[in-house]
């Protein structure tokens, strides 16, 4: 039968007739998992407890998965700056891939490199005065 037939079709039938096994149901429930996250951008993050480790430390990992797109895994710091009273922020679209930004004012590491063109403002802000030193990426550190 499974020859001629896809898991999902037998693991299907056997549902529907009752005939199913804890381990069929669970088959189902992850192949019905795939089929809808097909194509969708998602990350995976990965626990382990203490008890479940080599070296009896937890472990946390997050993986950055962006479909088909690259991941501007830059870490930019953006400096701590004193700014004229009645200055504005540039709002600017953040983009998927790298490069996420291309403006210089927000840090000289977001300043074009190989040909790209800075980002066209989408907007801006009244800024404040002074503005604290940070790191910037995809992720908050």
């Amino acid at each position: 039968v499974a020859s001629s037939l896809g898991v999902g079709d037998v693991v299907g039938s056997r549902l529907a007739s009752g005939r199913c096994t804890t381990m069929a149901r669970v088959v189902a429930a992850v192949a019905a998992s795939a089929a809808l996250l097909d194509g969708a951008l998602a990350c995976t993050v990965v626990a382990v407890g203490k008890d479940a480790s080599a070296t009896g430390h937890p472990l946390v990992s997050h993986t950055d998965d962006s479909g088909r797109a690259t991941t501007d895994v830059r870490m930019v710091r953006v400096p701590r700056q004193k700014w004229p009273k009645g200055s504005t922020r540039k709002l600017y679209p953040w983009k998927l891939g790298y490069p996420r930004v291309v403006a210089p004012e927000l840090s000289p590491e977001y300043a074009p490199v190989n040909g790209q063109k800075a980002f066209d403002p989408i907007g801006e802000i009244p800024q404040v005065e002074e503005t604290y030193a940070y790191w910037d990426m995809d992720y908050g550190v």
